[in-house]
């Protein structure tokens, strides 16, 4: 693995929703992947006088962390949760305790990707139905409605933080197909509806990508690799620059 491949990060924390999740005892490439996960977990010390911003999310927001640090070096703190922030449910039931009682200025946040996941009868993650035999009964993990629910919930605590705040529509999954890719869209669409209707400013991350998706993608057609890590980190540093304005 290439040292800085984000998508390394990003699927490292897709299998591992925190940095303990991995052995630091494995082999070199292992290890590097271990590096790379501490370092988009491990918040930077803070500048005094400089915004404080917080970035919410799943493997995405992982892999363009480290960008938007390094663009927004002297000009802002960025700071993330240690974890992969996964679905709206995991997001309730964790949310609170990411926000701490520290005052943030701008809060760039996005669920979608996680919340249209299949699972089986017993909750376990299916990453590759159209592989599966059998009859195996699956469900998406949450409905648009349901999504819906939890993201109006979500939206309600991060308000209460008086922070200015930026949604993140979901980046396209290109390994899908049929109404499995239309799923992110649906999602997309619930969250811009629900944005618009809070006054919450809305970053378009999936039209953004698609012009350019060969070319950004990693091979998986989900995550990105160090091309498309570092446009994203531009497109979310500017919509926090602009939010700070």
């Amino acid at each position: 693995m290439r040292t800085k491949d984000c998508f390394g990060l990003a699927l490292a924390v897709t299998l591992a929703s925190s940095a303990s999740g991995l052995d630091e005892n494995k082999g070199p490439a292992e290890a590097d992947l271990y590096l790379h996960l501490k370092n988009a977990f491990k918040n930077p010390g803070e500048q005094p006088g400089l915004p404080r911003v917080l970035l919410i999310g799943d493997s995405i927001s992982i892999g363009y962390t480290i960008p938007v640090r390094k663009q927004l070096e002297g000009k802002a703190n960025i700071f993330r949760p240690p974890v992969n922030c996964q679905h709206t449910g995991y997001g309730l039931a964790h949310l609170k305790t990411w926000l701490g009682t520290n005052k943030w200025d701008v809060i760039h946040f996005n669920w979608g990707i996680w919340d249209t996941h299949l699972l089986d009868e017993k909750g376990t993650l299916v990453p590759s139905p159209e592989n599966m035999t059998g009859a195996t009964p699956l469900h998406i993990r949450y409905t648009p409605e349901q999504y819906r629910e939890n993201l109006t919930a979500l939206v309600k605590i991060l308000k209460g933080t008086g922070a200015k705040l930026i949604w993140a529509d979901s980046t396209p999954v290109m390994s899908r197909t049929g109404a499995r890719f239309e799923d992110i869209i649906i999602r997309n669409a619930v969250a811009d509806e629900i944005m618009r209707a809070e006054g919450v400013a809305i970053n378009d991350l999936y039209h953004f990508v698609l012009p350019n998706v060969k070319e950004w993608q990693h091979a998986d057609r989900v995550h990105f690799n160090d091309t498309g890590c570092n446009r994203l980190g531009e497109r979310v540093s500017e919509a926090i620059l602009s939010s700070l304005r």
